[in-house]
């Protein structure tokens, strides 16, 4: 099991499915935001507990917890069929998020918030050199992280072969790239790839995208945190496709 806490975190997933949690803690019940998930967690009979705020304070340690914490299931990672099955569906505009070794849990929270705000059809992580999912990532995440479908991988290029075999256009990102993110046809099936904090993009995938792209930014300041570039990417996508 693990660990979640925080209104937000626990009001998303259990409006996604309340079979993930077993017991709810709460220290705060005459907050009014929790009194609404008190009748959700009464209404599917998922077992409460009253409990001194110092109970879980030293559950979490010094987070913002805001009085609630739930103990629920862990996370069920999706196989290479639900990826072969996503991608032989037909006319449809796939949106796939691959994340190349990022260590930050706060980063790779942030990058799954936004990948389920952008309605991303499939994150892929690789299983080694990479952050795992843990009780910061949930809380920053605000539950998507247990909710949008995550498949790891041992190799990300044997993943994008595969993906570039079905017409998936492969876009990586880099600050030093002349194709700019606003001029380019993000309209059709991709998959965007976001390096890791310190060296960005491993050589290997890097030579495998399809197009580089860069954000441009409007001062000396050319690097943008790898969440914040995850958001602003998705973003741009979503408003091609509503555009056009």
């Amino acid at each position: 099991m693990y660990v979640i806490y925080g209104i937000n975190t626990i009001k998303t997933l259990l409006n996604y499915n309340h079979k993930y949690f077993n017991n709810v803690l709460i220290s705060k019940k005459n907050n009014e935001r929790i009194k609404v998930i008190i009748d959700k967690l009464n209404f599917f009979k998922i077992k409460i507990s009253f409990v001194n705020e110092k109970l879980i304070n030293k559950i979490v340690g010094n987070v913002v917890h805001q009085g609630i914490l739930a103990y629920v299931d862990k996370k069920k990672y999706v196989n290479k069929l639900f990826l072969i099955n996503l991608i032989n569906i037909k006319n449809k505009l796939l949106l796939i998020l691959i994340l190349d070794s990022i260590t930050d849990p706060h980063n790779l929270g942030s990058c799954l918030r936004s990948a389920y705000a952008a309605n991303v059809d499939l994150v892929i992580i690789p299983k080694y050199n990479s952050v795992k999912l843990n009780d910061t990532v949930y809380k920053v995440s605000s539950g998507a992280a247990n909710i949008i479908p995550i498949l790891k991988v041992n190799n990300l290029n044997n993943v994008i072969k595969i993906l570039k075999s079905k017409g998936i256009k492969i876009i990586g990102t880099n600050d030093k790239s002349n194709n700019i993110l606003y001029k380019s046809n993000l309209n059709k099936s991709l998959a965007l790839i976001i390096g890791s904090e310190n060296r960005g993009i491993c050589n290997s995938i890097y030579h495998n995208c399809d197009e580089i792209i860069n954000i441009p930014t409007r001062n000396s300041m050319t690097s943008i945190n790898l969440s914040v570039a995850t958001g602003i990417i998705l973003f741009e996508i979503v408003r091609q496709r509503i555009l056009f």
